[in-house]
């Protein structure tokens, strides 16, 4: 097994990490060795465990190779392995009530920590402590003013939410109102208390760690009801949520934990689909009891690229529907009768008691055809693809790639979409337009490498446009291409410049005719000379995981050639639910379908 486990590192199929564990658990059990290669592969594609049926159907490392799985089989040298038997007597292996590498309960294979950390998550949301501290009529009459003519409103289900429970999942799609449930949110805590409290807002990347200040700065309503001493004395500047657990860069040590707590009364977490398992307990266990905690997200979209698809299931619970205790408060506080109709039988404080699920869409009419299209994904209606195909929908324009003429009028319609930017450029508008222009329209990709990747498309892009003309000149600065307009986005947190990881700039020639980088940021200009930046890459086109948190009026999606592991019905909805207005998609139509298809998600459980 050792040998056999070391030819699929050299050939790629596990990683070097695998092989070492699977030795470190076992290097005389071939069956442990195994079990142990496997869980530390599979728990790097993001499951969080593994059931028996793993083994005895002989996924191995989700091998589709007939020849590699009968090399795993004749090196067990038996028909029939009594798998439960093996992993019980085993000195690696335990239920978790003491501390060993590997956890087995319920017959479910773990590593200890994610087994530790499910188990902590369920414990917080199993626990409940209902808030009837208010005053009712004061809630009721703000209530009316946020949400008027409206009787019945999950927008305001999800706020009365926020205000009894301890802990809260509001979710819903682009366009349901989420961002303005963070603004009311947060009016209605600040009204409603006798005491100064400390409100924190967050989220995984500082992308959108931006948005929650942009949308804390223009909002209107929230200038309304909160005045500028309001706002001073409870909102702490939003973060990341490495910011906000004090994560170290260099060694991943954390400095707010259950021994050193934060000292927040409210914490609200937007985009919370990006926070796999290991963080979200870290995030509950670094909270006070009494802290409220507050997440917000969409469920649909990409699962995090660490272990675990919290959000998924948490959104499971919600077809449960409220207790009755719940629900008796909705009513009351809400004056609405019909809350939630399905009842909780079991008439006990559930996880389901702390979501809201946002369904109606704000931003997009039910005939728009992003929206038909995003809900045809996750429905898998297959003769909506076939509008889609023959471009039927509205404002969604298919284009299918076959061939290299038609790859080559792709790049051709990539830079025609580019044109009102470089026509800005051309006519020396003033460059907060010329970044807007920019930022209105995105090429999104799904991988990183080969023909349909961002790194050879941004290279074709350039030197297409370069010999249009469009590209006027190449400067070579510190051994890197520049040239006007060339758009880049930062790979790496830059404390120093305060840019963020996601941030995309404009290069362009400041007053004394050099080259610098220009940033929008809250209505500010941020202008960084191009010699002193570094872990930046070139932004014509960017991946669908670095587009999360991002609207764009137009976007265009291209996909593989290739039916891909990475191709799913998550990746799709993301990109697709990243236009307001406009997309375009190049693609095969089969690998189309076949991404639609694949439902491949990270189990919790």
């Amino acid at each position: 097994m050792k040998t056999l486990l070391k030819n699929l590192v050299k050939i790629k199929i596990i990683r070097i990490i695998d092989f070492t564990f699977s030795q470190f658990i076992s290097q005389t059990n071939n069956i442990i060795m195994l079990i142990a290669a496997c869980i530390s592969f599979e728990s790097n594609n993001g499951y969080i465990c593994l059931s028996l049926d793993y083994f005895k159907k002989n996924n191995f490392f989700s091998i589709q190779n007939k020849n590699i799985i009968k090399k795993i089989l004749f090196i067990l040298n038996t028909k029939k392995i009594n798998w439960s038997l093996e992993i019980l007597n085993h000195h690696a292996f335990s239920n978790g009530n003491i501390i060993t590498p590997l956890v087995f309960s319920q017959k479910k294979i773990y590593l200890y920590k994610i087994w530790k950390s499910e188990k902590n998550i369920l414990q917080y949301l199993n626990q409940q402590q209902i808030n009837n501290n208010f005053d009712l009529t004061k809630t009721q009459k703000l209530l009316q003013e946020l949400f008027p003519n409206e009787e019945y409103n999950y927008q305001k289900i999800a706020v009365v939410l926020s205000m009894i429970n301890q802990i809260v999942f509001i979710l819903g799609g682009p366009g349901t109102g989420k961002t303005t449930i963070i603004i009311k949110i947060i009016i209605i805590l600040i009204k409603n208390i006798k005491k100064n409290i400390k409100i924190q807002l967050a989220a995984p990347t500082g992308k959108a760690k931006s948005r929650l200040i942009e949308v804390l700065n223009n909002s209107q309503i929230f200038n309304l009801y909160l005045s500028l001493e309001e706002k001073t004395n409870f909102l702490l500047k939003p973060v990341t949520i490495h910011e906000l657990l004090g994560i170290s860069q260099v060694s991943e040590k954390i400095f707010f934990h259950k021994k050193n707590p934060l000292n927040i009364d409210v914490l609200i977490i937007d985009e919370v689909s990006m926070i796999d398992i290991l963080m979200m307990n870290n995030i509950l266990s670094a909270i006070q009891k009494n802290t409220k905690i507050i997440f917000i997200g969409d469920h649909n979209q990409l699962s995090p690229i660490g272990t675990g698809s919290v959000l998924k299931k948490i959104y499971n619970y919600s077809h449960y529907g409220y207790s009755y205790e719940t629900q008796s408060i909705l009513n009351k506080i809400t004056q609405c009768s019909n809350i939630y109709n399905k009842e909780n039988k079991n008439n006990t404080y559930l996880i389901g008691d702390k979501i809201c699920v946002l369904t109606k869409n704000y931003r997009f009419q039910k005939n728009s055809g992003i929206y038909i299209l995003s809900n045809a994904i996750y429905q898998n209606k297959k003769e909506i693809f076939s509008k889609l195909f023959n471009n039927l929908i509205k404002n969604v324009f298919f284009y299918e790639i076959n061939c290299e003429n038609q790859y080559k009028q792709m790049i051709d319609k990539i830079i025609f979409y580019n044109k009102e930017y470089w026509d800005n450029i051309e006519k020396k508008e003033n460059i907060q337009k010329i970044i807007e222009t920019f930022h209105s329209y995105q090429v999104l990709c799904v991988i990183r490498d080969g023909l349909f990747g961002i790194n050879n498309i941004n290279n074709i892009l350039e030197q297409t446009m370069y010999k249009k003309n469009i590209i006027k000149k190449y400067f070579y600065i510190n051994k890197k291409k520049w040239y006007i307009g060339k758009p880049i986005m930062i790979t790496k947190n830059n404390k120093y410049f305060n840019l963020s990881n996601g941030d995309i700039g404009i290069t362009y020639l400041n007053n004394k005719k050099k080259l610098h980088v220009y940033f929008l940021n809250n209505n500010n200009i941020k202008y960084i000379p191009v010699d002193l930046l570094e872990n930046y890459e070139t932004a014509w086109c960017i991946t669908v995981h670095k587009s999360q948190g991002s609207e764009f009026n137009h976007t265009t999606l291209i996909l593989p050639n290739k039916n891909l592991e990475i191709l799913n019905k998550e990746i799709l909805y993301t990109a697709i639910t990243r236009s307001r207005k406009k997309l375009s998609i190049f693609s095969n139509k089969n690998i189309f379908i076949m991404t639609a298809k694949n439902t491949k998600t990270k189990n919790f459980n």
